[in-house]
């Protein structure tokens, strides 16, 4: 009897362990299918209490042989919704109507046998069966390559086959003992084995989780970075996206921390500067500057960031993204030259006649005036007036011009033609600055224009390059086929245009010439957007190319 009872305190230890195992699992981590594993151990344990040793007299009593049934067949059933909710698939309510049945059947049974084996024969081997089907479900269906699931299967398989022999050996006098210590080892694996199990699963799911988001970060086209400010500052982390905007691989910026400083474009340095010094409440605000590609190209970025503190409120790390901005400066551009572009021809409109006619007005009676007996000795003055005036008149002319409202007469014209036309009057502008012309022209189909405003862009845009290379050099003046377009390009051998200036090319009086006017551009630009054209700019220290892009229908 002390081995009988021995034996039992063994079976419940294993059954408690495995209760309080589930228990934690599920007030740590909330996990459903632990809270109804914790139940159903729970049950079985009661039944062990209760019932298995010997605490109430229940062998002989139809009630308390009845409730052992229960007790049994629920904590099954237990067992199969948590083992449904694990592997993540709909309980089936076929188990519902064919636990209903057993107990209907055991019920009867318990009624019609007299022998406890048989009462108990039918509840005990569907559990059974049951456990085997746990037991394997956890053997086959899961998709874990650790042992926990391996442990825990077989455990269920054999606790179930131990308990399906346990009503045929039960009268034997030496089983018992050894039954309940096997079970209670077998309940005691099958807690080690879920704990195995479950750790298992969330360990492969982190690691699941893990290679998306790394996935998401280095097919991102943003870039993605991490930057440690204490205790050392470096790059934590930054995606490989960082190489198409930038050129420099991830591997650069590990081994170098100077570099992403390096890639500042000098004229922005300050507004980097600002940024550092009044972290983090810089950070509220997105920060937009350029960089220095490794090709030497510049580019404008925009970087968001969230600080990152440690307990002690200290900002140790900065996380955020970059995204290249380039195409949206360079659109934000063009639409700021077609308003301004739109603004001036509506004053040019509406304003520009009115000048005109009171100047007219002056130069007439200038001339007049001029001409008389006592203003003789002042004839230069005269002069000198009504050439200030006609100057003034002139400025108004191109003025005029920018009007949108300007009516165009298109036709079918060559552009290397018109450009061939031109050509000596270029020439012959060009030696006196020094500067030899050289012609490129392909075979281009003809386009709708209007030949006397494209010749006015051609020698705006000519007159432009070579006023740009006083000392002399090379102006090249080119027509060839890009991507179903026909493309104008001149490019000479000047210093370039300063970026101050770039960013306001298109704005009227606007000019670095110290006799210019400031309109020339402007109306090349609203000459370009009346033929449906496009100008485009690449500039350097060693030149400037303006291109023409024609992107009509061509004929």
């Amino acid at each position: 009897m002390d081995i009988v009872r021995l034996s039992l305190i063994g079976s419940l230890i294993g059954t408690v362990t495995i209760v309080l195992i589930y228990i934690y699992l599920y007030i740590i981590y909330r996990e459903r299918y632990m809270g109804i594993w914790a139940i159903s151990w729970l049950t079985l344990l009661s039944r062990y209490v209760l019932f298995d040793s010997g605490l109430l007299p229940w062998k002989q009593s139809f009630f308390g042989l009845t409730i052992y049934q229960l007790i049994t067949i629920v904590s099954t059933l237990m067992f199969v919704w948590g083992t449904h909710l694990f592997i993540n698939k709909p309980f089936n309510k076929w188990w519902l109507y064919g636990i209903a049945c057993l107990s209907i059947v055991s019920t009867t049974l318990n009624v019609l046998c007299s022998s406890l084996i048989y009462k108990l024969l039918l509840p005990i081997f569907t559990c059974c069966f049951i456990g085997i089907w746990i037991g394997l479900t956890f053997i086959r269906h899961l998709k874990l390559q650790g042992v926990g699931r391996l442990i825990t299967g077989y455990a269920f398989i054999l606790w179930s086959l131990l308990s399906l022999s346990m009503p045929f050996v039960f009268n034997d006098s030496w089983f018992p003992p050894w039954g309940y210590s096997l079970g209670g080892i077998l309940r005691l694996a099958i807690a080690i084995g879920t704990l195995m199990v479950y750790f298992e699963t969330t360990r492969a799911n982190l690691v699941d989780k893990e290679t998306q988001y790394r996935l998401l970060a280095e097919n991102a086209i943003d870039v993605i970075y991490s930057y440690q400010i204490l205790p050392e500052k470096k790059i934590k982390y930054i995606s490989p996206s960082i190489f198409t905007i930038t050129g420099y691989l991830s591997e650069e910026y590990y081994a170098n921390n100077q570099l992403v400083l390096d890639l500042i474009h000098p004229d922005d340095n300050s507004l980097l500067n600002d940024f550092i010094i009044n972290l983090p409440y810089s950070i509220k605000l997105p920060l937009t500057l350029r960089l220095i590609r490794k090709d030497k190209t510049p580019l404008w970025v925009e970087q968001k960031c969230v600080p990152i503190y440690d307990e002690e409120g200290h900002l140790i790390a900065l996380q955020g993204i970059i995204r290249d901005i380039t195409l949206r400066i360079k659109l934000e551009q063009m639409s700021s030259v077609f308003d301004r572009m739109t603004m001036v021809g509506s004053m040019a409109a509406t304003v520009a006649h009115e000048i005109r006619n009171p100047m007219t007005t002056v130069r007439g009676y200038l001339q007049v005036i001029g001409r008389k007996q006592e203003y003789l000795k002042d004839k230069e003055k005269f002069k000198l007036m009504i050439e200030e005036i006609d100057r003034a008149n002139s400025i108004i002319r191109e003025y005029l011009s920018l009007s949108r409202e300007k009516l165009v007469i298109l036709k079918q014209c060559s552009l290397n033609t018109i450009i061939e036309a031109l050509f000596p009057l270029i020439q012959a502008d060009a030696n006196s600055y020094k500067v030899y012309v050289n012609l490129s022209l392909t075979s281009i189909p003809e386009l709708l224009l209007d030949e006397n405003e494209f010749r006015q862009l051609l020698l705006n845009l000519v007159r432009n390059s070579i006023e740009a290379m006083p000392n002399g050099g090379d102006l090249n003046i080119r027509t060839f086929m890009e991507a179903n377009q026909v493309v104008l390009s001149i490019t000479d051998q000047g210093g370039g245009i300063p970026s101050h200036v770039l960013n306001k090319l298109g704005t009227p009086f606007v000019t670095t010439k110290d006799t210019g006017t400031g309109l020339g551009l402007p109306i090349c630009y609203q000459i370009a957007h009346r033929h449906n054209a496009t100008i485009k700019i690449n500039t350097s220290h060693e030149g400037t190319t303006f291109f023409v892009y024609f992107s009509q229908k061509l004929s």
